[in-house]
Parts: C-alpha cells; structure tokens; sequence
C-alpha cells in the first residue's frame, strides 16, 4: 500500500505526502501523510484534519497519537491524513480561497470540478480504495467553540450501523445521529452512502486548542481502534446523550455576542442561549433553546463582534 509518497511497512510508522492539485506556477498541492502499520494483519483506519483551516486540534491530535502509539500493539493500519484542504489550512480560513467553497460540502467531488471538487475527488478517491473506516476531526473553527461531541449518521446500513458503535467508543457522552442528507456532500456522510463507516468528532475552537481537546481527538481514535479490535482493550463506557433534530440558530443583529451558556450545556425550552449587544450597551437581540430537551453542541465565542446573519449556536434536541 502507497499514499502518495508514503508506504506502507509493517511495524514501523511512514511519512510523505500526496498530491491534491497543483499550483498555478505548476507545483504540486501537497499534504502531509503518515501511516502507521502493525506487524499483524487488520482494518485499515484512515483519519483526516482540516477540512476547514482553522481546525487545527485534530491536526495536532492525530500526529500526537501516531507519534506516541505503540506499533507493536497495532493489528491493521492507520492513516492519517494531516491536512484535507491545504489551500484552506495554508490562508486560515474555513472555505478554500480560491473558489469561496466549503470543501465539507462538495464529497464525493468531481474530477473536473472546482479545484475545492477536484480535492474533494481525490481524497474520496484514496478512502474508498484503502480504508475501512473514517474518522474526520474538526472543531468550531475561529468563532465558535464546540463540546467534545460525535457525528454520524445511521441509516440502517451496515455502514450506518457500524458509524454508530464507533460514535459510541469515542469518548464522548455526546451523540448526534445526523439524518444520511442533513449535511449534503459531508465527507463522513458520503463516505457512509458508499459503504464505509465513518464519524466526524468535534472538540474546542473558538481560536484557541486546549489540552483536553488533544486528548478528547486522542481517545477517540483509540476508542475507534479498540471498536475495531486494532488495539487491545475495550472503550470505557459512558453514559449517552444523544440527538438528531438540531437547530442553527443565526442572528438577525450586529453586535458584541454574550454567550450565557458553555458549551455541552443542557437546556430546556426557552432556556436563554446568548444574546447581541449593540455598542450604546444595549441588547438587541436574544436567543433562546428551541426545543424541551437539548444540549448545546457549539455556541459562538464570548464577547465576539458578530455580523447579522451569522451562527451563533447549534442545539441539538435530545431523543435520549
């Protein structure tokens, strides 16, 4: 097995790259790959960052837990795919600069699309002929803070079965069974229309990596690989909350954001969210939890200037 540059060797850990597209004075648009392979046979996990730029904690948390995981423990293969959009990753900015489009949104891709298509291709390209399961890491990017949370979505597949008992060893309490076309073009949910179980894991943002945010992408790619009899052990369990219906709630006012719950947070039906304040000190706009029951899967960054029409939460109503 080859990605790119990158070889596959039993018992030891491999870096190169792969070429994603090309720069205008003809380079290659690269990113990074590391593969780790166990000296016994088994799944082949592939994991990616950076789909939007921002999100660099799954970035680092992927590298970390390649460069701390004990080979010889390993039965399979992981792949990591250091950095999905590298235009995107390279300008910090969410969607890809040179088509204003949000690579997230455009799996599988085309082969003569965009160059945010022509990424999108490649990539589904390498996953549907080398992996056995998905994960991708993302967080709130530079405005939003999210809590550790899993998406996936299970469509009654073998595949959707599948995403949800790896979404169930991540480490997370945190659950949100996404309906198979609710986030249309997403990279996990096509990879599961096609046949592969995958997951997309959430944690921290607003501009900042935490600590726990390492750790909380570290353990779900353990838990994963214990899921999947990779690594000995079994993945703790936890009590779930988990969703499907979620509202994005999006202001209607500019202002100064005050966030009046943390991320995580659980909320009842008009429990207050946040609210905009405009700069003679006053509140112009306020945001309440659409539903009975819900957590709060991100909320915008505190004291943040905010344009009207922008995200400032995402609520997901609790089935359990």
């Amino acid at each position: 097995m080859r990605i790119g540059t990158a070889e596959c060797i039993p018992g030891c850990i491999s870096k190169g790259h792969v070429v994603l597209g090309e720069y205008p004075d003809g380079t290659d648009i690269i990113s990074p790959v590391l593969i780790a392979a166990g000296n016994k046979s088994g799944p082949v996990l592939w994991m990616q960052g950076a789909i939007h730029g921002p999100e660099v904690g799954g970035v680092l948390g992927m590298v970390q837990f390649i460069r701390e995981l004990a080979v010889a423990d390993l039965s399979g293969t992981i792949i990591c795919l250091a950095v999905a959009n590298p235009l995107g990753f390279r300008a910090n900015q969410r969607l890809t600069p040179q088509d204003g489009a949000n690579l997230n949104r455009l799996f599988p891709g085309k082969s003569d699309g965009t160059i945010t298509e022509q990424i999108a291709y490649k990539i589904f390209g390498l996953v549907t002929k080398f992996a056995d399961a998905v994960i991708d890491f993302h967080s709130g990017g530079d405005h939003l803070i999210c809590c550790h949370h899993a998406l996936f979505s299970n469509d009654g597949s073998d595949a959707g079965q599948l995403s949800e008992r790896l979404a169930r060893s991540a480490g997370t309490p945190n659950l949100w069974n996404v309906p198979i076309d609710f986030l249309a073009g997403a990279a996990f949910s096509s990879f599961i229309k096609y046949g592969k179980p995958a997951l997309l894991i959430e944690s921290g943002g607003g501009a900042r990596v935490t600590e726990q945010d390492l750790k909380n992408y570290r353990d779900a790619i353990r838990g994963a690989c214990q899921q999947m009899s990779m690594l000995p052990g079994r993945p703790p369990p936890l009590d779930y909350r988990i969703g499907q219906t979620a509202n994005v709630l999006k202001s209607t006012r500019g202002g100064i954001f005050f966030g009046s719950v943390e991320p995580g947070a659980s909320a009842t039906r008009n429990t207050e969210l946040g609210r905009v304040v405009d700069l003679y000190g006053d509140v112009t706009e306020t945001f309440h939890c659409p539903f009975d029951a819900a957590w709060v899967a991100a909320i915008r960054r505190p004291f943040m200037p905010i344009y009207s029409g922008e995200e400032v939460a995402e609520v997901v109503e609790l089935t359990r």
